[in-house]
């Protein structure tokens, strides 16, 4: 059983006041390796086997536990976002299988789906550099940061996937041709990125793996050839990495 469903079906059954006075209980419990933290200090480490954890306090009261899944490269480009997206995707599939689908479902730049159990609610955080499961309180809710566009018009393929593997509930980009036709449309929900194009409809589940997205833009840029590097989108917000200038 790996470090991830162990930690997962321990912490969903714990329930606790979220005090430090609990927490070397729970640490042991979760089978985590207690260490004292250092007077004043606001988070605390663990070792957990293999890999780390640990604790942020605030006073008397924990604010939050993580356990570390992966390290990963900082790079914040396309490739790597898709490259993400399959870890991401792989460890949500992992936490699914002992708890069902995810409850709170938070697609974005940095992606969360989070599940209710006993003493708050137990998360899988995909950010740059680290792929982290949570245990918080209550649900984490952080607006996307702006990131800049690719320049490049020849990795429209590669941008056009990362950017709709980064989009937001509720976001919705329409894609212009010169003319300002509509050629395309993507729509996120909690649930599902839709996208239309040329009356046909193709509908992503999420969270999908960074080849799901891939092989989307790659059907979308088969359709339009050379005229796409003519193309620009239209949205309410700023879309990261999509190479087209907004209309």
């Amino acid at each position: 059983m790996s470090v991830l469903a162990r930690t997962v079906a321990a912490l969903a059954r714990i329930g606790w006041s979220w005090s430090v006075d609990e927490l070397p209980d729970l640490v042991a419990a979760v089978g985590w390796v207690w260490r004292t933290p250092s007077e004043g200090t606001v988070s605390c480490r663990f070792d957990a086997d293999p890999g780390n954890a640990g604790a942020f306090l605030f006073g008397a009261e924990v604010t939050a536990l993580f356990l570390s899944l992966a390290e990963r490269d900082e790079a914040a480009g396309p490739e790597a976002v898709l490259a993400r997206r399959d870890g991401f995707r792989a460890a949500v599939d992992q936490v699914a299988e002992l708890l069902g689908p995810p409850q709170a479902r938070c697609p974005g730049p940095d992606p969360s789906a989070g599940w209710r159990v006993t003493a708050g609610m137990l998360e899988i955080v995909d950010r740059p550099g680290v792929l982290d499961l949570w245990l918080r309180p209550a649900p984490r809710r952080v607006p996307a940061p702006p990131v800049a566009p690719v320049a490049d018009g020849t990795a429209l393929v590669v941008g056009l996937a990362a950017a709709a593997a980064s989009l937001p509930a509720g976001a919705v980009v329409t894609l212009l041709d010169a003319r300002g036709g509509v050629r395309a449309e993507l729509r996120q929900t909690d649930g599902t990125l839709t996208v239309t194009a040329g009356g046909d409809e193709m509908v992503l589940p999420w969270p999908a793996g960074g080849t799901a997205y891939r092989e989307m833009a790659a059907g979308l840029a088969n359709r339009w050839g050379d005229e796409a590097g003519e193309f620009s989108y239209r949205s309410d917000r700023e879309v990261p990495h999509l190479p087209l200038r907004r209309a």
